[in-house]
């Protein structure tokens, strides 16, 4: 699977989830979670996570690495 590939799913998980959580999460919380997960679980490219800290920078988040 390309990077986009994965980056296009995880943006319809993340509509996914705001959808269902009603309210209970936000946008900096799911790409935060997205964020760790991948990177603990050896998961991330270089791309991907060039992606992911500029989307998290959008939202506000600081990354503690």
């Amino acid at each position: 699977m390309r990077d986009r590939d994965v980056m296009n799913l995880l943006d319809q998980l993340e509509l996914y989830a705001l959808r269902v959580g009603e309210g209970k999460t936000s946008q900096k919380d799911y790409w935060l979670f997205v964020y760790k997960s991948m990177k603990s679980g050896l998961l991330m490219t270089k791309t991907m996570e060039k992606y992911l800290k500029y989307k998290l920078q959008g939202l506000g988040a600081k990354l503690q690495d």
